[in-house]
């Protein structure tokens, strides 16, 4: 096994624990696999409505005030320095920071009334990426690795991709990490190359062949004195593998560069830019779930500045202290070219693309000139698959604080991740201890499919 070390320099969260490394010492056993054990053969299902999902994953907790449900109404002290302005949907106004994102709102349902009571990074990342509280004592399974076993794997993908991981809210809990995301480097990076795709420059055909022979040797041997199924789908698991090594439409599906120069700026040269880019050329290969996880949104200080790049000394450059530029400009220009470029190539129908972090800030702006975490209220943003857009769903008052209307659960949220992808949300599972656990405890939002 690789032995992993905790990273001094990444910057951390208002908690102590960097993304990176909350990830690392939560998933040591999924670090541990090969290649082969992400793409375990996998059931099918029917036809469902939406065949893939993107998640555009927010971690810290993004300003719904600042972004989603401006208050411009409001004081000063809550109302924050952005203006609002209208979107392409009438009476839906935005923050002045998301003007590409104005001119698709008509594809957007979005939610102003995402309410639940945690509001610890962790502990509500795993919430609002699970459908289930979590509990010390069991790991419950994320959304894309419960896809991943539904649904499976198409033309040679694993079925679960992380960009550049899924976190470890993302993980696979008690179905097995078989089911953990295939974790994909930050595309916008000079050095960008996804690992295990390719065979080493001294291993050819002959010699691969020759590998799978014996491999398939070794686990028949073993299959003999121990039937177990685990065992045995040992040589499912080096097939799939194969097949991706060997199969040149599935790798294209990694080759950002192969994109357009005109394309890639459309998305902007940045994490959430460039992986959205690559989640589009993924989902249209034949990937189920794809997790686009951008950090940098635990604002306490300075939030205007982080967030829109205004002002003096806070002012962030490519080099800013979020890994990137500021964090609404990046948003904005990915998420909006995403849903241009998947309903210009027909794909929008059929991907759900959800924009989401774990919880929202506080209404009121702190002494620093931040926003610090609020559960109570915040927002959600689903389009395609299915999803009816150009609507609000949900009010909150009007200094943003609690849902005035429509109150919305996470629960909510997970069934309805899984209805438009035609999965029941009803089915259990059982726990390693005999638990029998549903999908998800909610019914869907009525109004995204109304």
């Amino acid at each position: 096994m690789k032995t992993l070390t905790l990273d001094p320099t990444r910057r951390r969260n208002c908690e102590g624990v960097s993304r990176r490394d909350a990830l690392k010492l939560g998933a040591l056993p999924f670090f541990g696999l090969t290649l082969p054990e992400y793409l375990a053969a996998l059931p099918a299902h029917a036809a469902p409505k939406a065949e893939s999902v993107i998640l555009l994953w927010c971690a810290g907790g993004p300003s719904h005030i600042d972004s989603f449900d401006p208050k411009p109404d409001a004081e000063s002290g809550i109302r924050g320095e952005f203006k609002a302005i209208d979107t392409n949907v009438s009476g839906v106004q935005l923050s002045e920071h998301l003007p590409n994102t104005a001119k698709v709102m008509d594809k957007v349902a979005l939610i102003r009334s995402l309410t639940s009571e945690i509001a610890a990074h962790e502990q509500a990342s795993q919430y609002l990426l699970t459908g289930y509280r979590p509990l010390p004592t069991l790991e419950y399974p994320s959304y894309g690795s419960v896809v991943a076993r539904e649904m499976g794997g198409r033309n040679s993908l694993p079925p679960y991709f992380g960009i550049p991981d899924a976190g470890r809210a993302g993980q696979s809990g008690f179905i097995g990490a078989a089911y953990n995301a295939f974790v994909v480097p930050d595309p916008s990076q000079p050095n960008y190359r996804v690992e295990d795709i390719n065979p080493p420059t001294r291993v050819d055909n002959d010699r691969m062949n020759r590998r799978r022979v014996f491999t398939s040797r070794m686990n028949d041997r073993f299959a003999q004195p121990l039937p177990d199924d685990r065992v045995r789908s040992v040589d499912q698991f080096y097939a799939k593998a194969f097949d991706l090594i060997n199969s040149t439409p599935a790798k294209k599906a990694f080759e950002v560069s192969e994109e357009p120069d005109d394309v890639r700026e459309r998305y902007g040269k940045t994490t959430m830019g460039q992986g959205a880019l690559l989640a589009r050329r993924i989902v249209e290969a034949g990937g189920r779930f794809v997790t686009i996880n951008k950090g940098g949104w635990d604002t306490h200080d300075n939030i205007f500045q982080r967030l829109a790049g205004s002002g003096g000394a806070g002012r962030m450059g490519a080099g800013g202290r979020n890994g990137g530029g500021p964090l609404l400009t990046e948003l904005d220009q990915a998420y909006a070219a995403l849903l241009t470029d998947l309903s210009q190539r027909g794909l929008l129908d059929k991907t759900l693309v959800v924009l989401m972090g774990e919880f929202g800030r506080t209404p009121r702006v702190n002494p620093r000139g931040g926003r610090d975490h609020w559960a109570r209220c915040r927002f959600a943003c689903f389009a395609g698959g299915g999803v009816k857009g150009g609507q609000v769903i949900g009010r909150s008052e009007k200094d943003g604080g609690v849902p005035a209307e429509r109150p919305v659960s996470v629960e909510e949220v997970s069934a309805s991740i899984y209805h438009a992808l035609g999965i029941d949300h009803s089915k259990q599972y059982v726990t390693p201890t005999g638990r029998p656990i549903h999908l998800a405890t909610g019914q869907p939002i009525k109004e995204l499919f109304g």
